[in-house]
């Protein structure tokens, strides 16, 4: 089957699979998961500089094929974008982008750059329809945590994918889920808002959202920092929101904390990233 013609399948099929017109970006920005409760929190497990079983560190580091970069390095970066693995990503939308405002233990990714494009997409990335998939163990920066690692390992094990449909003329795309609906607006050519609905359109609670955060670019595809890369370097660097007394070494130091001062914590950043590049 011609390219064009797996373009053209890809596109009706993603134009009749989601009611595009049914979801509009949110009036405002608003991290409501930072209301939610961390499970067993009076450990230091969530804690995005914890060293709770580092002792497993180069182990599952192991598991995973990654390595240890510093998080302020924004060079190690450049060899991977110079991959240009995607030839039908605009340039608007290559580079590196930081999951700001995530709380799982994960920061910088070359989300579109290294992900496969399916559809009627123009170059400018301003019109066109289909689908989209990218791999979740490469070039996906995670904490050097024990949480960041079990995700980075999990990526590689399972070999998963992201994946859903893309709408550029619109700016939306969606990632497919079995819990929730997953939504990403485009605010700007550098900042997109991942929204994700209780229910889907339709449904009773298809305008509910329960999580909500910002992809951020960070790099542009040619390797050269943002004007958004300070901010993240000052998040990786700066200390805890919130810090009690043995919060270096002791693994119940959380106890005196509330569950929104450790989810305050918990969307910073770490200092070092393991991650696992295609060269």
């Amino acid at each position: 089957m011609e390219a064009q013609q797996i373009d053209r399948e890809a596109a009706e099929y993603a134009e009749k699979s989601y009611p595009w017109d049914a979801r509009t970006v949110p009036s405002e920005f608003e991290p409501v998961q930072l209301n939610n409760e961390v499970i067993y929190s009076c450990i230091d497990w969530w804690n995005v500089r914890s060293n709770l079983f580092c002792c497993f560190f180069p182990f599952m580091k192991c598991i995973a094929g990654n390595k240890t970069y510093d998080a302020d390095d924004a060079k190690v970066w450049k060899k991977q974008l110079e991959l240009n693995r995607n030839p039908k990503c605009p340039d608007s939308m290559k580079g590196v982008w930081w999951l700001k405002y995530n709380y799982a233990h994960e920061q910088l990714v070359t989300l579109f750059g290294d992900a496969e494009f399916v559809g009627t997409f123009n170059e400018e990335g301003t019109d066109g329809i289909g689908t989209w998939k990218r791999a979740l163990a490469n070039s996906w920066s995670r904490d050097q945590t024990c949480f960041g690692l079990v995700l980075a390992a999990a990526g590689k094990i399972t070999k998963n994918e992201v994946e859903g449909y893309m709408n550029m003329k619109d700016g939306m795309c969606t990632v497919k889920s079995g819990v929730s609906d997953q939504v990403i607006y485009r605010i700007t050519d550098d900042e997109w808002w991942k929204v994700h609905y209780v229910g889907a359109p339709g449904t009773e609670q298809a305008d509910e959202i329960n999580f909500m955060y910002k992809w951020i670019k960070v790099i542009d595809g040619d390797g050269n920092e943002t004007e958004h890369w300070a901010d993240y370097v000052d998040w990786a660097n700066k200390p805890l929101t919130h810090q009690k007394c043995g919060a270096a070494w002791f693994p119940c130091w959380p106890c005196c904390l509330s569950q929104r001062e450790k989810l305050e914590n918990m969307i910073l950043s770490n200092k070092k990233q393991v991650i696992r590049f295609d060269y």
